[in-house]
């Protein structure tokens, strides 16, 4: 018997898990997605040379710092789940043969992007890179004394391994099957057993210092359009540089959020924070929305999130 996710339906049903878990906007899904950061960040902070840690992302951008208030419900992600199905609804293969492909030979590829890319058997919106991008994770960055870095990452990588943490890309039909399973634990008011998928990078204390102190003068000088690149080495299946930097300045605005810093760089960030809230609410907001994706526009129209970038920028100011 074929098993669902084999169909060329992959994306509606992978769709369908991404929608069920934006919908379920309970208080268990929030206690669930805490105790989540709560493990990455204790394996973070047993390593020798940990100097802090911070998120990024979602949940980090729909909630204040202290992990207070309700989970919006944010119509962009449905939308661009629907974009998924539609690829499904388009195709006119007979099933997604990436699932055979990524059960037999997945433990080897070098990287999905540098795998999949050139593959002829798919069509390009069903690719395994794509499927995966539309399912939840947990995006998380440790900061490293820098003469600690390279012990620090492969011991890193080792418990995590060790606990069962795994970024999407290391078996992308495991975790689709496994997210099937978180989502309708949730849905029945199960504390699911399964981890959700980890988006993890590492820096030194110094890049990061570099970081914040180049947003800083960015936004300080009333830049519209504050780019800082950052490249910091990102756990795929193994410790990669990405090929596209990440614009730090936009996740130091819309979603850092951090965890046990070291008390030279909490108080950097502080004073940072507090002269960059000087700006008035109408600036912060234009500027957030210049540096942002089509996508996060997109969600910008949620109310819930204006407020809650709101407050957060408001808290700086105290």
């Amino acid at each position: 018997m074929q098993n669902k996710f084999e169909s060329i339906n992959i994306g509606k049903y992978v769709a369908d898990i991404s929608d069920d878990y934006e919908l379920c906007n309970t208080e268990l899904k929030k206690e669930y997605m805490r105790l989540n950061i709560e493990i990455i960040n204790a394996v973070m902070r047993s390593i020798t040379g940990y100097a802090g840690s911070f998120g990024t992302g979602y949940p980090f951008y729909a909630l204040k710092e202290n992990f207070e208030g309700e989970l919006p419900i944010i119509d962009e992600q449905i939308r661009y789940n629907n974009e998924l199905r539609e690829c499904s609804l388009k195709s006119n293969r007979s099933c997604w043969y990436c699932y055979d492909c990524l059960k037999n030979v997945g433990s080897i590829m070098p990287d999905l992007k540098q795998w999949c890319k050139p593959c002829t058997y798919m069509d390009d919106g069903l690719k395994p890179r794509k499927i995966i991008n539309r399912l939840p994770d947990i995006d998380m960055w440790m900061i490293v004394e820098d003469d600690k870095f390279e012990k620090a990452k492969d011991k890193l990588l080792d418990r995590f391994n060790k606990l069962g943490l795994y970024t999407s890309d290391v078996d992308p039909v495991r975790t689709i099957e496994e997210l099937d399973e978180v989502v309708n634990d949730l849905k029945d008011g199960i504390m699911p057993s399964k981890y959700l998928p980890i988006d993890v990078h590492i820096v030194t204390k110094s890049e990061l210092m570099l970081a914040m102190d180049r947003t800083f003068k960015a936004v300080l000088y009333d830049i519209k359009n504050p780019y800082v690149p950052m490249l910091p080495l990102s756990l795929r299946k193994k410790w990669q540089h990405d090929d596209t930097a990440y614009n730090f300045a936009f996740d130091f605005l819309f979603s850092l959020t951090p965890f046990d810093w070291d008390e030279d760089i909490m108080n950097e960030l502080i004073y940072m924070r507090g002269k960059i809230a000087n700006k008035s609410d109408i600036d912060l907001e234009e500027m957030i929305l210049n540096i942002s994706g089509d996508s996060v526009k997109r969600r910008f129209e949620t109310d819930v999130l204006k407020l809650v970038f709101k407050e957060r920028t408001n808290s700086w100011r105290k």
